[in-house]
């Protein structure tokens, strides 16, 4: 857990006639990253053209992801298995429904079409029913008519802007709003369209019509009828055809899928005239797993390891992370960093648990805490089951579409939910609700009934106290101290993992060096004499700093120390801790203070100066609390992994590897092969 899985290279030899039944596996197992042949292999060996019947796999899966695209889905339960291409080519081509699908589907198209105009004449000869007459009065060679409906004060500026057009008014009907036809000389449509564009109006253009409207909307129902009863047809047949085929062309669509990446992948291999070759890396924690789902797929296939040539131009081994399964998300925040290499250490699991805590403790409010962790279960439900329609605004959830993509938001708020919890700690702690204080009533009967000793304010630690802020400053400076001491421990242990002594003894330089300042700090901040006569201690504490410096010199060169200054940076940041917990904290209490009461006066709050002051301190007590709740996120989100990407990772983590990305790919409606089935069962 403390370094990614060790990766081994291996190599994968075999009769050419064997190929597929290894790509078969390699696929199934899902547990070797392909690689290009090395330098050395690829001498000896030569690349083959395309894997006979790729073209006719290629043209059998666009025709078969387009049936699958015209028919509605239907639920599939049960799987099927491929022994060969030739097996799902033979399959691709028995599913012979392609022209009554593609009829069905221009037939529904066709329909929807006419459909939607038919509603959107309707909707216009609705409107016109306040004509009595017939609506070819409208059918004329020199004019147009438009229809309008417009709010009665908009209709008075529209009939002052007719004029320079011609235009007139030839019927109208309604109060507010108005519905009116408007004809237009045809030489004075352009001068019509700029007075109504002026108004930012639309008017629909009346079409030639014959009949009374309500002799043409009887005839329009009819054929909307009609028109609906065959789209209802045709909707019909294609459920029909996807009852009886899309089991069956899923199936094959996704075995097709996979083979093309088989055949995709094949451009890795190296071929001699009666034998393959193909390389890559696997966990060597599976590699006796690999080897026997390869020997019991073909008898003439073998696994092999390979040295691997630190001059590899594909970038060395690539990395796995190895993260408890319920904490694997946090594997995301590491990437966004950087891939740490594979023989350094694994920071995810350092960062699983360092930032809930630090987002916890600037949090620090158990109200705040809970609002977090209810937005965060509320995210983490909208990504699961995406809801039609929503209250936030769209404008807002397309900002956030740019910012973050829904799995990204899930992960984060999964991060938050174990942060709000070490919030709602902190805000017992500090007794915080929103800014009240609560604890006492409960402390009190604690204390009255059981004999708890519990403090009888309610309060362990009050942070806008003298006692309580050198206290909570001392915590963070000591947070600070362990974080960057810790990374740079971690950065000796890769200096040795990666047999860089002086390296691992230019670590232990800046680490005595940071303690023998840090210490020193705080010598001084005791007010404690640094000379040696008044104080022996002060001799071990310069000693250190002195050796720590001449450690760095020794194992970093002197242009190294243009660093110390940042090592004692590094511990101060960590007082962000505090500030960002006194910014909510303050100004909570504050707006409490001010709205509620009593104020630091003994004044009562405006809540209780009357109807006006009650609507005004409600008004301010929601708003400064919910600007609260979005600092308490984004503040201990941000500085959060600040504090651990730049003052902890720096120490020691290099980054810049490649994540381990095996061969592989899900399976919903197909099975695999049988041996890699069962050793993958088996635990790979």
């Amino acid at each position: 857990m403390l370094k990614p899985a060790a990766m081994q290279k291996v190599g994968v030899v075999g009769l050419k006639e064997d190929r597929a039944k290894v790509v078969s596996a390699l696929y199934d197992l899902g547990a070797v990253q392909i690689e290009p042949l090395s330098a050395s292999a690829a001498g000896l060996l030569r690349a083959e053209p395309l894997v006979d019947g790729t073209k006719e796999a290629t043209e059998q899966l666009l025709r078969i992801r387009s049936l699958k695209a015209a028919l509605p889905p239907v639920p599939i339960r049960e799987k099927r298995g491929f022994s060969s291409l030739e097996e799902v080519l033979e399959a691709s081509k028995s599913i012979n429904i392609d022209q009554e699908v593609s009829q069905l589907r221009e037939t529904v198209e066709k329909l929807s079409s006419r459909l939607e105009e038919q509603r959107e004449m309707t909707d216009l000869v609705r409107s016109l029913r306040f004509v009595s007459h017939d609506l070819n009065i409208f059918d004329l060679e020199s004019a147009v008519s438009f229809l309008g409906i417009v709010p009665a004060g908009v209709d008075a500026e529209l009939r002052e802007g007719l004029g320079p057009s011609g235009a007139v008014v030839t019927h109208s009907s309604g109060d507010d709003p108005v519905t009116l036809i408007v004809t237009v000389p045809r030489e004075g449509l352009e001068k019509f369209g700029s007075a109504i564009q002026k108004l930012d109006l639309k008017l629909r253009r009346i079409p030639p019509l014959k009949g009374t409207a309500e002799e043409i909307l009887a005839g329009l129902e009819a054929e909307s009828r009609s028109m609906q009863t065959g789209l209802d047809g045709a909707n019909a047949r294609l459920a029909a055809i996807s009852q009886e085929h899309y089991k069956a062309i899923a199936q094959v669509e996704e075995q097709l899928s996979i083979e093309a990446r088989k055949m995709e992948v094949s451009g890795s291999f190296g071929f001699t005239d009666t034998s393959f070759a193909v390389e890559g890396w696997v966990p060597s924690k599976w590699l006796g797993s690999v080897s026997q789902a390869i020997a019991e797929s073909s008898s003439s296939a073998k696994v092999f390891k390979i040295d691997a040539d630190s001059q590899d131009p594909h970038g060395g081994p690539p990395t796995l992370l190895e993260t408890p399964r319920r904490l694997r998300f946090f594997e995301s925040f590491i990437r966004f960093y950087s891939v740490p290499l594979s023989n350094e250490v694994d920071p995810s699991m350092i960062f699983a648990v360092a930032f809930p805590l630090f987002f916890g403790l600037m949090i620090g409010d158990v109200g705040y805490s809970l609002i977090v962790l209810l937005i965060s279960i509320w995210i983490i439900r909208r990504v699961n089951h995406p809801e039609r329609k929503s209250v936030m605004p769209k404008a807002l959830r397309s900002f956030g579409g740019r910012i973050l993509q829904p799995v990204q938001y899930r992960k984060l708020a999964k991060a938050m939910i174990l942060g709000s919890m070490v919030g709602v700690v902190m805000g017992v702690i500090l007794n915080s609700y929103f800014g009240f204080h609560a604890n006492q009533y409960l402390f009190s009967y604690l204390n009255s009934n059981l004999h708890a000793g519990l403090p009888a304010n309610g309060t362990f630690l009050d942070p806008i106290s003298t006692l309580g802020l050198k206290t909570l400053l001392l915590y963070s400076g000591y947070i600070g101290l362990f974080m960057v001491s810790f990374g740079l421990v971690l950065g000796m242990v890769n200096a040795y993992w990666m047999r860089s002594v002086k390296h691992a003894i230019g670590k232990f330089g800046w680490l005595c060096g940071a303690l023998g300042i840090a210490l020193t700090g705080l010598a001084l901040l005791h007010h404690e004499s640094l000379s040696s006569l008044l104080n022996p201690l002060s001799n071990p504490l310069i000693i250190l700093i002195v050796v720590g410096i001449g450690l760095v010199i020794y194992g970093e060169g002197g242009q190294a120390l243009i660093e110390l200054p940042s090592i004692v940076s590094n511990i101060i940041s960590y007082t962000r801790l505090l500030g960002i917990l006194l910014a909510t904290f303050v100004l909570a209490y504050l707006i409490d203070s001010v709205v509620v009461g009593p104020t630091s006066t003994g004044s009562p709050g405006i809540l209780y100066g009357g109807v006006a002051y009650v609507i005004l301190g409600v008004v301010l007590l929601v708003t400064v609390h919910v600007f609260n709740v979005i600092l308490s996120i984004l503040e201990p989100g941000i500085q959060g992994a600040r504090l651990i990407f730049v003052e902890h990772f720096s120490k020691y983590l290099h980054g810049g590897g490649r994540q381990f990305t095996p061969f592989k790919g899900p399976r919903f409606y197909t099975t695999g092969t049988r041996s890699a089935k069962a050793v993958a069962e088996r635990g790979t």
